[in-house]
């Protein structure tokens, strides 16, 4: 079975760049939204096993990313997600990261980040390594 993915980011072009990724790397992308609205609905209608998370994700229904991440942590804390794009601050970083993140790839996004999160994918989901050693050799 795949790893299930959602990405949710404000930018077409980091959108496309994080699903050739992730269906090279083995993971099956459900859906792609890019705002916090969409992505809540979507979220909780797919459930998926990973989410690609734009930490600047415009913010809609009162909700920003922060927000809509400690929602699905609360939700579904099995859910594994990696920050896609700077947070506005260090500190946003740090909590983040303190409050479960599996990773931050500062924007844009490139190579260096991209293996950094495969690594921390295939050790949650080891069935990601072999595809993980094939697409991202160095």
């Amino acid at each position: 079975m795949a790893v299930r993915a959602l990405i949710a980011h404000s930018l077409g072009t980091t959108r496309d760049i994080m699903r050739s990724h992730l269906e090279c790397g083995g993971c099956e992308v459900v859906a792609e939204t890019e705002t916090v609205a969409q992505t809540i609905d979507i979220f909780r209608t797919t459930r998926p096993d990973v989410i690609a998370l734009d930490a600047g994700l415009r913010s809609t229904r009162g909700l920003d990313a922060l927000t809509l991440f400690r929602t699905i942590r609360r939700e579904s804390p099995t859910t594994t997600i990696m920050i896609v794009g700077a947070p506005r601050s260090a500190e946003a970083q740090r909590i983040f990261m303190r409050e479960g993140a599996l990773e931050c790839i500062p924007g844009p996004v490139d190579m260096p980040g991209l293996k950094r999160v495969w690594r921390r994918l295939s050790d949650v989901y080891p069935e990601l390594r072999r595809t993980h050693q094939t697409a991202y050799r160095t």
